[in-house]
């Protein structure tokens, strides 16, 4: 990590910009002898440490906030190593800049021959450490104590704050199982609570532990810190991605299919791509979507693809300290063939009481394998279904697949990818109607819409789905108070066009509602111009991904 500036992996650095402008801001605030903290959880490799290395390559940039990295994975054994680290760290990137060996930084005997040691507020700590280190019982919370208290006693040393990103932060929790230690997250927030000159970004990639943390009552940092979700790609910025990668954009089909299969994963398009420019090394212009679709299949089931041993690796780290494990793969299995069955569907395929199956769907939600919406269950990982669903039947392909075996299997993935756009559009329909609740009585911004002033939502008290009497016309929301909001979602790879548009502006005359249309890749021209003449509402991905952030 002290390697960060010189990282290949920023040069291909995409968008992010909401997520940069609010750490921008958390150090404008610092500055000012404001400090507030940030957790920032996600999916793992959605691209959170390098967030907060484009953060801190501004930071150093800048030079008035001095930014400091540890990543906890792997320091947390022991409060005597974590201590040390922990203190070591600070002064490799507050002191040393974050160049050179950090291998001094590591050890507190070491330190003293550090640059470190020429600060007084340093070798105090250096000298308490080793002293306590000696003692035959040691003190883990006197320990930590010093160590969480550091940062901000070096930041007033040096005259400058430092913004600490602390990586992998859950596993804090393992400094908990030793003796006399106590609740290592109470006593991080007392500590933070007494700082002026540092502040905190953790992040975590166990999504629902993360979300507990700051968002539980019970849990020590409850409203401690803001949470920010770090989402995957939308479609304009993974195709920024990809053309860094291979150097210029791809043709607009092979581009919609990098989309669809990664679902905007940047590791997956990472992997992808990287892929493609094997397969078509000469012609990169050329390539098609069913080579996008090849290089997808390839890496994901193939032994030696990178997101065959990705997935590999989640899975078994996820299973491997669970009991009931035949049973745990097994319901994985069903859901990955068959996604958003309710928990009485799920026990019926598992033919056992639902009561039972419960305690295992709880479980892999919070190891972060599965998402509950509206009482049905969903991977939250989509690449890690399809993995799950062939290489549970034994289904891989090696180096060198034959032809015919490769075309089956592109083929099953384009017609499991259709199953998986229908079921995720669903998924989508239950996200808008949960957002007009949320965003019921507020006004947003206009553009959001595809207005230009703001809109003021009316107060709605009755958010459902709707189907006529008659059957012949079904609404994906129908929004009420007094006022009614007409809404169809289409979730899928083909932009709306005049004729949708027009049956929605029909449904919803029918209805006496407001028309509103979500689609995740746009509209076209003339739909565009349809709906500017008729007043409908309407939103693509990223328009509807801010409204998301504003029902937050």
């Amino acid at each position: 990590m002290n390697e960060w500036r010189a990282s290949p992996s920023l040069e291909v650095f995409t968008n992010r910009v909401l997520e940069l402008n609010i750490l921008a801001q958390a150090a404008a605030d610092l500055e000012r002898g404001r400090p507030h903290h940030i957790a920032l959880f996600g999916l793992r490799r959605i691209g959170k440490t390098l967030l907060c290395q484009e953060q801190m390559r501004h930071l150093a940039a800048q030079g008035r906030v001095i930014p400091v990295y540890m990543n906890l994975e792997g320091i947390c054994t022991s409060p005597e190593l974590f201590v040390q680290r922990y203190i070591g760290l600070t002064c490799f990137w507050a002191v040393a800049g974050g160049q050179g060996s950090v291998e001094p930084y590591l050890r507190a005997v070491d330190l003293l021959r550090t640059p470190a040691a020429g600060f007084p507020v340093a070798l105090e700590a250096i000298h308490f450490l080793i002293t306590e280190l000696e003692r035959e019982v040691i003190d883990p919370g006197a320990l930590l104590h010093l160590a969480f208290d550091f940062p901000d006693r070096l930041a007033i040393a040096l005259g400058r704050p430092i913004m600490c990103f602390l990586d992998e932060f859950p596993e804090l929790s393992a400094l908990a199982k030793f003796p006399q230690t106590g609740n290592p997250y109470k006593l991080f927030r007392s500590v933070m609570q007494q700082h002026a000159h540092v502040g905190y970004v953790v992040t975590g990639s166990a999504v629902t532990t993360m979300e507990q943390m700051v968002r539980d009552h019970e849990s020590p940092l409850f409203l401690q810190l803001r949470a920010i979700e770090l989402p995957p790609l939308t479609a304009e910025d993974t195709q920024d991605l990809t053309t860094k990668i291979i150097g210029q954009p791809l043709n607009p089909a092979a581009q919609a299919a990098v989309y669809a299969y990664t679902t905007g994963h940047p590791f997956y398009v990472t992997v992808v791509v990287e892929r493609l420019r094997e397969l078509a090394s000469d012609e990169p212009e050329a390539i098609s979507a069913e080579q996008v679709a090849q290089a997808f299949v390839l890496e994901t089931l193939g032994a030696r693809g990178e997101i065959y041993n990705y997935c590999r690796y989640l899975y078994d780290i996820s299973l491997q300290k669970a009991r009931g494990y035949a049973a745990l793969k097994a319901l994985l299995q069903i859901l990955a063939e068959e996604e958003g069955l309710s928990l009485t569907e799920v026990a019926r395929r598992m033919h056992r009481r639902p009561a039972s199956v419960q305690d295992y769907l709880r479980w892999l939600i919070d190891v972060d394998l599965l998402v509950i919406r509206e009482q049905r269950y969903f991977y939250r990982d989509a690449v890690l279904r399809y993995w799950i669903a062939y290489t549970s039947r034994g289904i891989e392909t090696d180096g060198f697949p034959n032809t015919e075996d490769l075309k089956r299997l592109i083929a099953d993935l384009g017609e499991r990818f259709a199953r998986a756009s229908a079921q995720l559009g669903r998924a989508k329909e239950s996200e808008v109607r949960e957002l007009l609740r949320k965003l019921a009585g507020r006004t947003v911004p206009g553009p959001y819409l595809g207005q230009t002033d703001p809109i003021s939502l009316p107060a709605f008290t009755r958010v459902e789905s709707y189907r006529s009497p008659d059957g012949q016309i079904e609404i994906d929301a129908l929004a009420e108070n007094g006022e009614r909001w007409a809404v169809e979602v289409k979730w899928r790879q083909k932009r709306v066009g005049l004729g949708e548009l027009n049956q929605l502006i029909t449904a919803a005359a029918g209805l006496q509602a407001r028309a509103w249309c979500v689609s995740q890749t746009g509209f076209t021209p003339t739909a565009l111009a349809f709906a500017a003449e008729k007043g409908i509402l309407i939103s693509d991905a990223p328009q509807f991904a801010a409204l998301a952030k504003l029902a937050r």
